[in-house]
């Protein structure tokens, strides 16, 4: 948290959870709302985002794959403007299962109706380091895979050559099946290299 902002948001809730303590003291509702002031409402907000993201490792593999593309919950029903922007327009509609919502990450998010069926990550050579899966800096198949399998030693990764994959020419695949529903899939190119890493909850027509 910078310098600064946890002092101004300790005042804050100070005075948030004092003004509620004497409207709850008191023999008659106050007459006006109880409001922060506004330099100090804003320090709270912004203290609270400053807040680091919990390094509580995820016991269930599923739920821990999917947080590892983005914070949207698989399988449940999620505001796709809350995603970030909309990247295809000129082909799809708002509720088209063709549009592709990508946040500020760069993760594509697909809807399966008002549900989020499918995450994914297009990769090129200026992509970053990639947190989904613990992928990170690999690659190459080899380095993907291992990097895959530490990251969820629970399921069973396996490997399609290019001629049995169907995924385009060139194109071999890797993925793995969860055991209440849902898989992963990573496609390499004819040179080895990651092209795409994916993750779907449910299949869409």
């Amino acid at each position: 948290m910078g310098e600064g902002k946890a002092p101004k948001m300790q005042r804050a809730l100070t005075i948030v959870f004092a003004a509620m303590a004497l409207a709850a003291c008191g023999s008659e509702p106050a007459s006006e709302p109880l409001v922060a002031p506004p330099e100090l409402a804003e320090a709270f907000i912004e203290g609270a985002k400053a807040q680091p993201a919990s390094d509580t490792p995820i016991a269930d593999p599923w739920q821990r794959a999917g947080t590892s593309f983005s914070k949207y919950p698989l399988g449940e029903e999620v505001l796709p403007q809350a995603v970030g922007r909309l990247r295809n327009g000129e082909i799809c509609d708002d509720g088209d299962i063709l549009c592709e919502w990508e946040d500020e990450s760069g993760v594509v998010h697909i809807f399966g109706g008002p549900k989020l069926a499918i995450k994914l990550i297009d990769v090129y050579p200026d992509t970053g380091p990639i947190a989904a899966l613990g992928i990170g800096d690999a690659r190459q198949q080899g380095d993907v895979l291992k990097n895959v399998r530490a990251f969820l030693p629970e399921v069973k990764v396996t490997c399609l050559s290019a001629g049995e994959a169907g995924e385009g020419e060139g194109i071999s695949s890797c993925g793995a099946d969860f055991t209440g529903g849902g898989w992963i899939k990573l496609l390499f190119g004819a040179d080895g290299t990651l092209k795409t890493a994916r993750i779907d909850a449910f299949q869409i027509d």
